[in-house]
């Protein structure tokens, strides 16, 4: 029946949304006592409402090349999250300490923060930390969409009264 595949068309129209997706340049984190508290990692702006997502994590080793590696402490997450206006209303929907999972995130600027703690054999008290950041542009129909929606809805109406008659 063709009002099937019409109304499959329609709900992947309203479901799609633009996403993007960026890797953070890793930070070198340098803690006192072995533990750091609210580091910065970097920041993204995102110019519509969206569903955000990402995953923080430490590097074990840093390669120089030539066959010279250098091995680097363990990093346990405390936590990982956003820093930014309009967060207060917003949670983290993510119960892993190294990830973060916000739905429906305003428009605006915001900061990747996170704290933890070294431990392990690695080399001195450095830690470098990287971040994925996953941004997917909540769909929100214009108003438009929704007249076409019910016009079209209207003369599939119109069309089956005639069958009736």
């Amino acid at each position: 029946m063709k009002f099937k595949s019409l109304a499959v068309a329609l709900a992947a129209a309203l479901i799609g949304g633009a996403a993007a997706a960026s890797t953070l340049d890793p930070v070198f984190v340098t803690p006192s006592n072995g533990s750091f508290s609210d580091v910065v990692l970097g920041s993204f702006t995102l110019t519509q409402a969206s569903d955000v997502t990402g995953t923080v994590f430490a590097a074990t080793s840093i390669d120089f090349g030539s066959g010279f590696t250098l091995p680097l402490q363990s990093v346990t997450f405390s936590f990982a999250g956003l820093n930014g206006t309009g967060l207060a209303a917003v949670t983290d929907l993510d119960a892993s300490a190294g990830g973060f999972r916000y739905a429906n995130l305003a428009a605006g600027t915001y900061q990747l923060i996170a704290s933890g703690t070294l431990g392990g054999s690695g080399f001195g008290n450095i830690a470098v930390l990287s971040t994925t950041v996953n941004a997917v542009a909540a769909a929100v129909p214009e108003p438009a969409t929704y007249a076409l929606m019910l016009a079209g809805i209207g003369a599939l109406g119109v069309a089956a009264r005639r069958r009736r008659v």
